[in-house]
């Protein structure tokens, strides 16, 4: 079943201001485990408003709105990999959590994938990390 947020232009760049201030509450919570929790929730809210992003850019013909959605979407990734990577969070719940699948995959999230919005088409290129290679190189050796 193909799923449709049906938001405005408007409608979705609020959202994103509104997910994106999360972000500083986040970081001024002192609890851990609180931290966590509102990070992990925030990242859900942020993968809706990406697929949102993402279908807006498909629908949209004008070149100036197209742009602006591209770079709010980028955006929204950027931030989703750094609270991942900030707090430690753990797809999988989200992932499980995901029962109806009305998220899209959430591959765009990994450590080994860099991944962009391309006129409205998804294109991931695979990162090379040189260093991590060579580590691992030398640990092999010893």
């Amino acid at each position: 079943m193909n799923h449709t947020y049906e938001a405005t232009m408007k409608g979705v760049l609020q959202w994103a201001n509104s997910e994106l201030e999360h972000v500083g509450r986040i970081a001024s919570v002192k609890d851990k485990d609180l931290q966590y929790s509102y990070a992990q929730s925030t990242i859900y809210g942020m993968a809706h408003l990406k697929d949102a992003l993402a279908q807006l850019v498909g629908e949209t013909e004008n070149e100036d709105k197209k742009r602006d959605l591209l770079r709010t979407h980028d955006k929204v990734i950027r931030v989703m990999k750094h609270l991942i990577k900030e707090y430690n969070i753990d797809l999988e719940p989200i992932k499980a959590f995901n029962i109806k699948h009305v998220l899209s995959n959430l591959s765009y999230l990994s450590e080994e994938q860099e991944s962009e919005m391309v006129g409205g088409k998804r294109r991931t290129r695979r990162r090379k990390n040189m260093k991590k290679r060579k580590m691992s190189r030398r640990n092999h050796k010893n």
